[in-house]
């Protein structure tokens, strides 16, 4: 995600022929030895005599990856008098694998190496493999020599100026999906709630019965929530190409990110972790969507890695030899039953589980991400007459104003984050205030309102401000300038009583 620059120092010394690569170098590191080797050879330069010893620079910092054959390849060559780097000519930034006839492999991370190389300031110009040139010029601030084999990398190294290839690049079939909230019959609650949660990046729990319509409308998220802007497009681009795994990237992302693991996920793939340290699905999915269905089946020490960064929006892990802080601002939408059998809450008597095996059911959910799931709304299963009535008075824009309703509310957040003097755009979910009265614009019969609702539930402070955040959200969904006792009316609906369940 945030790249050091490494420098690659080669030596060639009197003695036996050896080849010694230093600087905390992983296998891979190691065996670049091989693949250098063959590399110069068939390229039809010659490997030099003697022990030489290779030096990854600072030597303190752990180094993974393929990244670093051509430049050692570079610096072998240059180091044996074969090539030389003019003096008047920029220093470059290089990168890249080599196979063992010569020709110069992509790599992930290559717009992370890029950024890296403007922020710190000390490279213009960069030295890569040609797959990678699509995704280079997402950052045009760095000029980019492509290069397919070594004789061409030693050419730009030598100050040669040749003619910019393009990469041919196969066209990755986006996958699009067909939910649609007009194609879901009935749960207009639920529908309202998960409006109400994209528009204000409110957490969102749907229990219900089997086959309600939780997991359709959590697929409708992806189509309900604007594109990203250009500056949220390099982030999540510079993840996805920080995680690439054969993938060419050479377009922005402009889709926001939709995850959704099986419930067997581990707290590595989750969270991020094992050696190396590796982001998981909650960074992958930044500034996106998180989808947990049968959120009671997910293992509770998973599930409670998640307060975190719903608190914070970052992941920070910390290891003997490691440390990493990661972003992940997401949204969780999770759905789950709320029994064993699934059908405590429908009207007929279906349901054989007891009180205390529901209460059970739902304690795999531990009390503090019950306080941070900001919506809850129960849904039951139509009836067959229900459906039938549905059917006919069903919308075919349903979906498309919902969107436009989300994107005029997050313009408005856009405007309010400005006007409070704030240096990013912030949510309602998580935008930083002192006065909620003020800055949020809550009339005194709204706070007096949801003031009786807390003396006479039982409300944390974080759900008490939550609720605030939340009849914000409606707020802006209606465009009204102040929130009324009807916005703080409905977002208590919202506010699950557990022992109604029960």
């Amino acid at each position: 995600m945030q790249g050091v620059p490494v420098e690659v120092e080669v030596t060639i010394l009197p003695g036996l022929p050896g080849f010694e690569i230093t600087g905390l170098g992983d296998s891979a590191i190691r065996e670049a030895r091989n693949r250098v080797r063959a590399a110069i050879i068939n390229s039809g330069y010659g490997f030099p005599e003697g022990r030489i010893l290779a030096s990854y620079a600072p030597a303190w910092i752990q180094k993974r990856g393929t990244g670093f054959d051509l430049p050692l390849a570079l610096a072998i060559l240059e180091a044996s008098g074969q090539i030389a780097r003019p003096a008047d000519q920029k220093p470059l930034l290089i990168m890249g694998e080599l196979t063992l006839n010569g020709e110069v492999l992509g790599i992930p991370g290559v717009l992370n190496r890029l950024m890296t190389a403007k922020q710190k300031g000390h490279f213009s110009e960069c030295l890569g493999p040609l797959v990678n040139a699509g995704e280079a010029e997402l950052l045009r601030k760095v000029k980019y020599y492509g290069v397919k084999d070594l004789c061409t990398a030693v050419a730009v190294f030598s100050g040669v100026k040749i003619k910019p290839e393009k990469p041919e690049i196969t066209q990755i079939n986006k996958i699009t999906t067909t939910s649609r909230l007009d194609n879901i019959m009935g749960q207009q609650q639920a529908k309202r709630a998960l409006i109400i949660a994209a528009a204000g990046h409110h957490t969102l729990l749907m229990l219900g019965s089997p086959g309600c319509g939780k997991t359709s409308l959590s697929s409708c998220l992806p189509g309900l929530l604007p594109e990203l802007n250009e500056e949220e497009s390099l982030v999540v681009t510079m993840i996805r190409s920080a995680l690439a795994q054969g993938e060419i990237i050479d377009n922005l992302i402009t889709t926001r990110p939709f995850f959704a693991p099986h419930h067997s996920v581990t707290k590595a793939a989750l969270i991020g972790g094992g050696s190396p340290l590796r982001p998981g699905l909650c960074t992958r999915a930044h500034l996106g969507v998180l989808f947990l269905d049968e959120l009671t089946e997910f293992p509770k020490a998973v599930l409670d890695l998640l307060r975190e960064p719903l608190e914070s929006g970052k992941i920070r892990i910390a290891r003997a030899r490691e440390f990493a802080n990661w972003p992940a601002d997401f949204l969780l939408i999770a759905a789950a039953n709320p029994c064993r059998c699934g059908y405590a809450l429908e009207s007929n008597d279906k349901c054989r589980c007891t009180p205390d095996q529901i209460r059970q059911h739902l304690h795999k959910i531990s009390g503090p991400l019950w306080d941070r799931l900001n919506l809850c709304v129960t849904m039951q299963s139509l009836s067959g007459k229900d459906l039938l009535n549905i059917t006919s008075v069903t919308t075919d824009n349903e979906q498309e104003l919902a969107a436009k309703q989300i994107q005029t509310c997050f313009e408005i957040q856009r405007e309010r984050s400005f006007s409070l003097g704030l240096v990013k755009i912030y949510r309602n979910s998580n935008i930083p205030v002192s006065d909620y009265g003020k800055d949020l614009r809550i009339e005194k019969e709204a706070l007096d309102l949801l003031s009786r609702f807390g003396n006479t539930h039982s409300v944390t402070a974080r759900s008490f401000h939550n609720m605030l955040r939340g009849a914000r959200t409606i707020a802006d969904l209606e465009e009204s300038y102040t929130v009324k006792p009807d916005h703080m009316a409905e977002i208590m609906q919202y506010r699950l009583d557990l022992s109604t369940l029960v």
